[in-house]
């Protein structure tokens, strides 16, 4: 029983570091496309561009930020988001050195095709990572303590969230485009049914 117990929690473990891993690539893949990226991952694609700090450093340094002021906000701190934070940060490194390196087509057409597919990989990865119940980003923590710190609905939480995300992105010219507008408001339909089908059938071997 005890083996058992352990299996299932390595597994759960693998998982949720794939998931993890799977939207880092994403990420990169869409960066690689020019079509355009969420509000923030644009912040930290425009400040590596502009500076000497790396994508995935900007990444900690933007979501230690979030974890900080959700931490104030809560008057507690979920020591546990630190993982995710620095994991996502080196895997968004890793991920953009090897999609750098792939014998890439160009032209408009394939840059589509490399959107849907990064675009894909995030929303599947969101979701398979987010349904184990081990630590989330803490842009999502964030979004919890600001509902609970004004007595706000979430969807009002993440839309504040999300326009300042766009007034900073705006600020350092970060990547918007076409795909800036497809993923704000089409990729949380996306990560919600595959969070369902990993709870259904990836989780429950």
């Amino acid at each position: 029983m005890q083996e058992r117990v352990e299996s299932v929690s390595l597994y759960k473990v693998f998982i949720y570091l794939l998931g993890l891993s799977g939207t880092c690539l994403g990420v990169a893949l869409i960066i690689e496309s020019k079509l355009g990226l969420d509000a923030w991952n644009a912040v930290m694609a425009g400040l590596d561009v502009q500076t000497s700090i790396s994508l995935g450093l900007w990444s900690v340094i933007v979501q230690s930020s979030f974890w900080i002021i959700a931490s104030i906000l809560d008057k507690k701190m979920n020591l546990l988001c630190i993982f995710p934070i620095l994991w996502k940060g080196l895997m968004l490194d890793v991920s953009k050195a090897f999609v750098s390196y792939l014998p890439l087509a160009s032209g408009l057409g394939f840059n589509i095709l490399l959107f849907f597919v990064g675009y894909i990989i995030v929303g599947m990865s969101t979701g398979v990572y987010v349904s184990t119940g081990y630590p989330k980003m803490p842009i999502d923590g964030l979004m919890v303590a600001i509902s609970n710190f004004f007595s706000w609905k979430m969807k009002w939480a993440r839309l504040l969230i999300e326009i300042t995300g766009f007034i900073v992105m705006i600020l350092v010219s970060g990547p918007f485009g076409i795909g800036t507008i497809i993923i704000t408001f089409t990729i949380g339909y996306f990560i919600s049914a595959s969070k369902k089908i990993s709870e259904k059938y990836i989780l429950s071997i």
